[in-house]
């Protein structure tokens, strides 16, 4: 199972591919989201992946009509056995 530590939620889609490759099971978190938990990130400490958000954005064209394009942005996440909680 492949989940966000902080939010409880499954990762889905290719990012299972992306994590499943890693070797490792349970939770993860972005840099950000582990310091909001409690976590540290020890120093030199680098990301297992480098999962995906997709993102749909609107675009209006000269002629008008509106088109939506489809990109998605990278994060790089830590698992939680890489990380030491702050009051340790």
């Amino acid at each position: 199972m492949y989940y966000n530590e902080k939010t409880k939620k499954e990762y889905a889609g290719k990012n299972v591919e992306i994590l499943q490759a890693t070797g490792l099971t349970g939770g993860f978190v972005t840099f950000r989201q582990a310091i909001e938990i409690g976590y540290v990130v020890p120093k030199g400490t680098k990301a297992v992946a480098k999962l995906n958000k997709p993102l749909w954005e609107t675009v209006t064209l000269p002629n008008g009509k509106i088109d939506e394009k489809f990109s998605a942005r990278k994060f790089s996440v830590f698992h939680v056995s890489q990380l030491t909680k702050e009051d340790a």
